[in-house]
């Protein structure tokens, strides 16, 4: 039954056992018990305490990340999302996570060449007069080639590592089903779903692995930046792009650490400052990984954004919340802070307002007489995301990943010029459009269509209380209750009716067995009647599998 309910195939079987054993490896046999899970263990350890190979002495935190380093890159992928959520678990988690590498063996490059005329449908030479079997990166789904047209153009080609998507599919396949059984047995509030977690990282790993997205990804950056002559985006190969062969320009430069020359910091700080503001607040689409590695400076000291796999978006709406909250930061408005995060987020219990209005306003006061050039923002958004997390404030995973890319943003640009402020650059966007918004046509645009908004509800109103009245008449409305934290309690109530029922049969065999001992009939074993021996045998074996269970389960 068990096997039915996690929705298993055959090849998922080792993978199961493989988890199950690294979890115990860990010291984290306890969620083998709450998730039934012990069937994909070995015999031999069936019956026994679970308990981990040798003394853990690391934190919990470590040890979450060793497990999902041991296996392997699909949880690598789902820790290091989960680094990015410091809205959902505490920041010692988050610390640990960020620690987590993607990085593999290269490819064989006969393995590239193969996948490379199997995408191409035909030899790849017919399409590439030079093709460097050295990766210029490597990543556990793909790695990047530098590579030359037989036009003598030169481009960077991505290809997929073979295999990586069977690989991923059975992955998310089990992570979904524990995340199921995760929600039902440990998380009973509604502040952590394992399950929306797993989607989101579902949705977003399935994307990396069709270059195709990140080929129209890359197309519409090109074009938001087409009018910018200090930024360069990629052209994109659509003839040499498939799903898991990616081709752009090759953009001839060398990376932000290697960057010698001062007297250019600060126009490359602001030039990265100042397009990654466009992104947030102009465009509404930004780059979701800014890190040091996806910029590239041009030997005339222009600015490259490269890897548009993990992109984010933003609404006209949510641009004028995240422009609201910034300058209410700015400004040192209180109220008005927490009501756009508010806005922003959604609340999963109760707030105490006059708490988080304490701590908003200590981190406001913090700021009192610093100008902004003195602000790290950094350290201001973690403190945000802090309080999202401390007052149960869920926010949606594109303002999450806004957070982290503007981070990340300012660390980039600290590391070019220390004394740069991206906050100067950022004011001007986040006025204008707070400026567009309060303009007279975009206020009688907004007013007219709340207008229509409301001419509607009340036009359908007496059709809806005429529904309603109808379903009463005849018996047919229906109220549902969602009931808060009762799945674990019905979970425990099955346990006990189950142990109740076995100890029911193991008493019904013991009464059965010894009439039939009594009644003498029926063939016989040593003197003994066969049906009444085979009941006390079934009897035994019962009742000790049930002290077994009770005795595993430490409470007795």
């Amino acid at each position: 039954m068990l096997f039915k309910d996690l929705g298993m195939h055959y090849r998922n079987i080792k993978r199961y056992r493989d988890i199950v054993e690294v979890l115990i490896k860990h010291g984290f046999g306890y969620l083998i018990e709450v998730m039934e899970l012990r069937q994909f263990l070995p015999l031999s350890k069936r019956i026994k305490k679970l308990k981990p190979s040798k003394p853990q002495q690391d934190s919990r935190a470590i040890r979450l990340r060793k497990v999902l380093e041991e296996l392997g890159p699909t949880y690598i992928k789902l820790g290091q999302l989960l680094s990015t959520r410091p809205d959902l678990i505490s920041r010692n988690y988050i610390e640990e996570l960020e620690k987590l590498q993607d990085q593999v063996p290269p490819m064989d490059f006969e393995d590239v060449i193969k996948q490379l005329n199997r995408e191409l449908n035909g030899d790849y030479s017919q399409y590439f007069s030079e093709f460097s079997p050295t990766p210029l990166a490597s990543a556990s789904i793909g790695q990047v080639h530098k590579a030359i047209l037989q036009d003598g153009e030169e481009v960077v080609v991505k290809v997929q590592r073979k295999g990586i998507h069977s690989t991923i599919e059975t992955d998310l396949d089990i992570m979904t089903n524990l995340a199921g059984l995760l929600r039902n047995r440990v998380f009973s509030d509604d502040f952590i779903d394992p399950v929306e977690i797993v989607n989101n990282f579902s949705n977003m790993i399935k994307q990396e692995l069709d270059y195709r997205i990140e080929g129209r990804n890359t197309r519409k950056f090109r074009r938001n930046f087409a009018d910018e002559d200090d930024i360069i985006i990629p052209k994109v190969f659509w003839d040499l792009t498939t799903k898991r062969i990616f081709t752009m320009e090759f953009i001839d430069g060398y990376n932000i650490n290697k960057l010698k020359d001062n007297s250019q910091t600060e126009t490359l700080a602001k030039a990265i400052s100042k397009s990654f503001m466009q992104q947030i607040m102009i465009d509404g689409l930004f780059h979701g990984d800014p890190h040091p590695g996806n910029f590239i400076i041009t030997r005339d000291y222009k600015v490259s954004w490269i890897d548009f796999g993990l992109v984010g978006q933003l609404t006209q709406a949510d641009r004028e919340r995240v422009a609201n909250l910034f300058i209410a930061l700015i400004k040192k408005d209180t109220d008005k802070a927490i009501e756009e995060l508010l806005n922003l987020g959604m609340v999963t219990k109760e707030i105490d307002m006059r708490s988080l209005k304490r701590d908003f306003a200590r981190l406001i006061e913090d700021y009192h007489g610093v100008t902004l050039e003195e602000v790290e923002l950094s350290v201001v958004m973690n403190r945000l995301l802090d309080l999202t997390f401390k007052y149960k404030i869920r926010l949606p995973i594109e303002f999450i990943l806004l957070v982290k890319a503007l981070i990340t943003v300012e660390g980039v640009v600290s590391k070019i010029e220390p004394k740069f402020d991206i906050l100067t650059v950022a004011k001007p966007f986040a006025y204008e459009i707070i400026k567009k918004r309060l303009s007279p046509k975009r206020l009688m645009a907004d007013t007219l269509e709340r207008l229509q908004e409301i001419s509607n509800y009340i036009i359908d109103l007496p059709e809806e209380l005429h529904n309603i009245f109808n379903l009463m008449q005849e018996d047919q409305l229906e109220i549902k209750f969602h009931h808060v934290g009762i799945k674990p309690l019905i979970s425990k109530l099955d346990i006990v009716s189950n142990r109740l029922s076995i100890s029911l049969i193991i008493a019904s065999l013991i009464v059965g067995s010894s009439l039939i001992m009594l009644a003498d009939k029926g063939p016989e074993f040593l003197g003994f009647p066969v049906v009444g021996i085979s009941g006390y045998l079934i009897a035994a074996v019962l009742g000790i599998w049930l002290v077994i269970s009770i005795l595993r389960s430490g409470r007795f």
